[in-house]
């Protein structure tokens, strides 16, 4: 475990993750909060409870693009190596992609609430505010080899060309 918290290229394991998740978390109380304690707010109507396998779908995805994230970089990251396979070959970031267009919405549709949108909302710009440090930190540390990387894998939607 120490290994993978030493920095490795002048970076850490975590990134600008703490920044990103400090910037989401209040969202994602909120909507918690607002699910729990004034559900009929957060409610879709009944008419759209088919909306429930959508769901499914869309969190069955989400939770192996970001379990296979997850693998990846605890893998390569210790080697000091560029992770461009797996999850990371479809997206530059996909445990933040995989919550914000899998899992959030997932959650939301599963539960027939629209609050677990807004945290969703919320990781998408943390991730944009926050990610080009990172980004700028792997160029330095890769180079080419990322700005290649960076080139034909788009940084948080997945299969699409920067």
């Amino acid at each position: 475990m120490v290994g993978i918290l030493q920095n490795n290229k002048g970076m850490n394991i975590i990134g600008q993750g703490g920044k990103i998740i400090l910037f989401t978390l209040p969202s994602l109380i909120a909507a918690i909060l607002v699910d729990t304690y004034l559900h009929s707010i957060a409610a879709l109507p009944e008419s759209v409870r088919f909306l429930r396998l959508v769901g499914y779908l869309l969190l069955v995805p989400g939770l192996i693009l970001w379990g296979d994230a997850l693998v990846q970089l605890l893998t390569g990251f210790p080697k000091g190596t560029l992770v461009t396979t797996g999850a990371y070959s479809v997206v530059r970031n996909p445990l933040y992609s995989s919550a914000r267009f899998f899992i959030l919405p997932g959650v939301a549709l599963l539960s027939l609430t629209w609050v677990y949108i807004v945290p969703s909302v919320f990781l998408y710009v943390g991730v944009m505010i926050f990610i080009g440090v990172e980004e700028r930190q792997l160029a330095e540390a890769f180079g080419q080899e990322y700005l290649d990387y960076m080139a034909r894998v788009d940084r948080l939607v997945p299969f699409r060309k920067p």
